[in-house]
């Protein structure tokens, strides 16, 4: 058996600890595409990680420490969405992704705080060394989810008692509110998570072999976790409607290439997927959009920002990238995008000259205002100790040992304790 547990309203749940006055209010979390990241004004309340990333969750966080107008407020405007909110602010119509604005419109008593991710991390990252303690294999799906294989570890018929113990000891010792679902595969058992939270269900939801039809077939094809607007749509234009009827269309599923049998399958419950304890990654990136700029001085400023912040990550996992990829959105919805990929000496500096190279290239529209920024580095292997051209090799050697000792300290200290002075002009 399968289980998987989802946090309640983590960010939420969390900010309820933080402060115990606010249990029993609505309380949304709210964000921005991180207004201070391009500030020339140094911050040290800020951090990268990699772990549980997933929506609404940047590999780049800072932790606010303020309070609502210095977060939110610009001039008279009130900028940012939800990310999450309590189910006391959802009975009023409070939606993930809504504007800050529209919430408190929707619901004037609603306690709207800005993100403390660095806090979210660490009660996160408590809370799956503890289950690792408890389930024989862990696999962390993002910030506030996790699968576990309980295979030859719970007998099947134990698993809704194991569950619910379960459940009651993390709220015990981490003041979290938890759901939990189990089913014979994986999808199905996150699909059964839906029915155990608060608003549906007690808390825990197990499926067994024989009532998995009953319980998926009726299901809107939205509910099942992987199907997003486009999928939908498509499926509707074949009036296909209920999980029931995308189980009886094998057929056209198969037609759609790998994504279409793969979808059938994890909706069939037969897609044999593992538990997967660790990912290897592909890549690693960062990206922001902004108001419109128009300096491309400016454009050239923050994106040695994001290098800054992108090298940063990397050097955390000492790992060497080949391929570099740059991608630009116009103001107009334009985009502009491309990649190298060369043997070099990684390092900051490395990275930046890159960007920037391939900047000068691609930015096509130059009449036009850039809204969307992205990096992103792959193709990865070990770092190696010797890799360069012999022409330049004691060129990246050097620079790539300066980026190894401000790493060490900006570790210590904060990303922006060193900054090169074009980001400060």
């Amino acid at each position: 058996m399968i289980i998987h547990l989802d946090l309640d309203c983590f960010f939420a749940s969390c900010e309820r600890l933080r402060d115990p006055s606010l249990e029993g209010k609505p309380v949304a979390v709210g964000g921005r595409g991180d207004p201070f990241i391009f500030a020339r004004a140094s911050r040290r309340n800020i951090d990268v990680t990699l772990e549980n990333s997933g929506a609404f969750v940047p590999t780049l966080f800072y932790d606010a420490g303020s309070g609502f107008r210095d977060y939110f407020v610009e001039g008279e405007k009130i900028r940012g969405i939800i990310i999450t909110s309590s189910y006391e602010a959802r009975s009023s119509g409070i939606k993930t992704g809504m504007t800050i604005r529209e919430a408190l419109q929707r619901c004037p008593g609603l306690v709207v705080l800005p993100p403390n991710h660095l806090f979210y991390h660490e009660r996160s990252a408590e809370l799956k060394a503890w289950l690792a303690t408890q389930i024989p294999v862990l696999e962390q799906y993002s910030v506030d989810e996790f699968f576990g294989d309980l295979g030859g570890w719970v007998p099947d018929r134990e698993v809704p008692a194991f569950a619910k113990k379960l459940r009651e000891e993390i709220h015990r010792r981490f003041g979290l509110p938890i759901s939990i679902g189990g089913a014979p595969s994986k999808w199905i058992a996150k699909l059964a998570t839906g029915a155990a939270k608060p608003t549906k269900g007690d808390g825990v939801r197990i499926l067994f072999p024989g009532e998995v039809d009953n319980f998926v077939n009726p299901l809107p094809i939205d509910a099942f976790p992987g199907i997003g607007r486009g999928f939908t749509r498509r499926l509707k234009a074949y009036k296909i409607e209920t999980l029931g009827d995308l189980k009886a269309a094998r057929h056209l599923l198969y037609r759609w290439k790998k994504p279409g049998r793969q979808l059938y399958h994890r909706v069939n419950g037969d897609d044999n997927e593992p538990v997967v304890a660790g990912h290897d990654r592909r890549s690693i990136g960062i990206s922001r959009t902004i108001d419109p700029v128009f300096d491309r001085r400016e454009v050239r400023r923050r994106l040695i920002i994001l290098c800054r912040h992108l090298a940063h990550l990397i050097e955390k996992l000492h790992l060497q990238p080949k391929t570099i990829f740059l991608g630009l959105k116009y103001q107009f919805g334009q985009k502009s995008k491309r990649h190298i990929t060369e043997t070099f000496l990684f390092s900051e500096l490395a990275l930046r000259k890159r960007v920037l190279a391939l900047f000068d290239t691609i930015d096509i529209y130059r009449s036009l205002a850039i809204v969307r920024l992205g990096i992103s580095c792959g193709n990865f292997e070990t770092r190696p100790a010797t890799r360069a051209s012999l022409l330049t090799y004691e060129q990246e050697r050097k620079a790539e040992r300066l980026w190894h000792q401000t790493a060490s300290i900006r570790q210590k200290y904060g990303i922006d304790t060193i900054r090169t002075g074009v980001e400060m002009i």
